[in-house]
Formats: structure tokens, C-alpha cells, sequence
């Protein structure tokens, strides 16, 4: 058995693991100094055999959870109609159940989400009240506490960021957990999500899925939130009881 064949059989006994734990792993069936375990933990990441998952953190490839859910019709709807008419303008859509999971305490969210280009959100917004759906631009706490059913199907009119994170699935254009996870910090809709239930959501997140630290790190500084992400991505990895 080769030495990078031991280091996977090693691993893939190990859900996300730092390089201690690697090689405590190993025990002593090898013996592997730690700079030479990192050169070959490094080499099997360039190679797709493991995931980098975070700073010093790894996950053996295949087992790695990827953020991707399905846009359901109503924001796959959307996201077409306006993809139709704006070809060039950036577009993406998402839901407000995609985030229960990640929150400690269950809150009420049965919103579309469609973020489009500075430009053009005022023209959708009144597209879709025309249209006769409950459109709301770019709201604030107090817009929502006043008007706002979070259960009525509402949908959210937003700024897109440029250069947002964003992903396809299932030809649609959504965000990817990153991107999330830096909007449910400072976008002002998002308020509930904030303070010590963001820390939870932090942790949630971690635990569940692969996030990829230069791309939260790249736009939280697009969002001038940077400082604040990288204190609470580094001190979500400790349990919350």
C-alpha cells in the first residue's frame, strides 16, 4: 500500500479533520513527520482526493456536503422571466426556507428572494406589482414589521452585489453559501438572523457544508464586513451548547 493510499484509508475513517487528528489516525502504521503529512495532504487536495474545507481542515472528496438547492417554480419562474427580458444584467433568485436550517430559532420566512443589478431593481419591483405579486423594495426592519407577512409569499426586491458568488443549478442563478452567509449578516431584511442567532448560523453552517474560507473572506470584504466574518467563521468552530 502506498503511502497516499494509507493517508486516505486513514481519513475516510474521519468526517472533517485537522492534520493532528490525521495522524493520530495513523497511529502506528505510519510514520509520517507533520511537515511531510502536510506536503502530502497538500498534493491529494491538488489532485481532487481530499477537500480543503477550511484553514488546517480537510474532508476525504465525495463525502463533502456542497451548498446547492433546486429553485423552486415560483423563483425559477421569476428568475427566467427577468433573465428573458435583461439578458445582460445580473440576476439571481432564492428562498427563505433554504435558511431554516441553519437557524436555531425557527422563524417564519416564506419569501422569494430576486436580487438584479442597482439599475433595474425599481423596474422589477413595479413589474412584479403589476403583476400582482407583494413586492417589497429593498426592506428595512421597520417596512417588514409594519406591512410585511413573512408566511404570505411576499417576494424581496434586492441590490446584487457585483461580484456576488453565485452558482447554477438547474440553469438558474442562486447564491452560493458564502454569499449568503455574509448577506444574512449585514443586509437590514435579515435582521432577525442577527447578533447571537447569526453566531448559531455560523456554526450550522460549518457543520453541514463546505465553505470556501477565500471566497466568505473575498466578499465580506466586498461588503466591508470582513473583520467581523473572519472573528465569527474562527470561533464557530467550537460547539455551542
Amino acid at each position: 500500500m502506498t503511502i497516499e493510499s494509507q493517508i486516505l484509508d486513514a481519513a475516510a475513517s474521519l468526517d472533517i479533520f485537522t492534520v493532528t487528528e490525521l495522524m493520530k489516525g495513523l497511529g502506528g502504521t505510519l510514520s509520517l513527520e507533520r511537515t511531510r503529512l502536510n506536503w502530502y495532504l497538500a498534493k491529494l487536495a491538488e489532485d481532487g482526493k481530499i477537500v480543503r474545507v477550511s484553514h488546517g481542515r480537510y474532508m476525504v472528496a465525495g463525502r463533502a456536503k456542497v451548498f446547492r438547492p433546486e429553485p423552486g417554480p415560483k423563483a425559477a419562474g421569476l428568475y427566467r422571466e427577468f433573465r428573458e427580458e435583461f439578458p445582460q444584467v445580473g440576476i439571481c433568485v432564492y428562498e427563505g426556507p433554504w435558511l431554516f436550517q441553519f437557524m436555531h430559532h425557527l422563524a417564519s420566512n416564506q419569501v422569494t428572494y430576486i436580487e438584479v443589478e442597482k439599475d433595474i431593481a425599481e423596474t422589477v419591483f413595479h413589474r412584479l406589482q403589476d403583476e400582482g405579486e407583494t413586492a417589497f423594495l429593498r426592506p428595512d426592519a421597520d417596512l417588514i414589521y409594519k406591512y410585511v407577512n413573512m408566511d404570505g409569499g411576499a417576494v424581496f426586491v434586492k441590490n446584487l452585489t457585483s461580484e456576488s458568488p453565485l452558482q447554477t443549478v438547474s440553469e438558474i442563478k442562486v447564491p452560493t453559501l458564502e454569499k449568503l452567509l455574509v448577506d444574512m449578516y449585514c443586509d437590514p431584511d435579515f435582521f432577525y438572523l442577527q447578533g447571537t442567532e447569526y453566531n448559531r448560523i455560523m456554526h450550522n453552517a460549518r457543520s453541514r457544508y463546505v465553505i470556501k474560507l477565500s471566497r466568505l473572506s473575498r466578499y465580506a470584504h466586498r461588503r466591508n464586513v470582513a473583520k467581523a466574518i473572519q472573528t465569527i467563521y474562527e470561533s464557530s468552530e467550537y460547539d455551542i451548547d
